[in-house]
């Protein structure tokens, strides 16, 4: 993983089948990811405890409020094609 966590650079990276989307505001994990008891597991388990390490020291650097809104804003309203 080398994507810096909560950079505006929209980065994404993945481990294994789980994806890893930056954003400014949140770090958003999509997918799935099996762990086995082998060295690919291993590495897996290891690049992901460095990203949850990247994203907690991130936050602890950080003067954070209590809780962000994430509704996301309407969007433009269509007319319905088949009225």
């Amino acid at each position: 993983m080398t994507m810096k966590p909560f950079a505006d650079d929209t980065a994404s990276s993945a481990i294994g089948d789980l994806a890893a989307e930056n954003g400014q505001e949140a770090v958003t994990l999509s997918g799935s990811l099996q762990i086995t008891r082998d060295k690919h597991g291993l590495k897996q388990a290891k690049a992901l405890k460095s990203l949850a390490e990247a994203i907690c020291a991130e936050l602890e650097a950080a003067d954070l409020p209590d809780r962000i809104s994430q509704e996301s804003s309407p969007g433009e309203e269509v007319a319905n094609p088949f009225a």
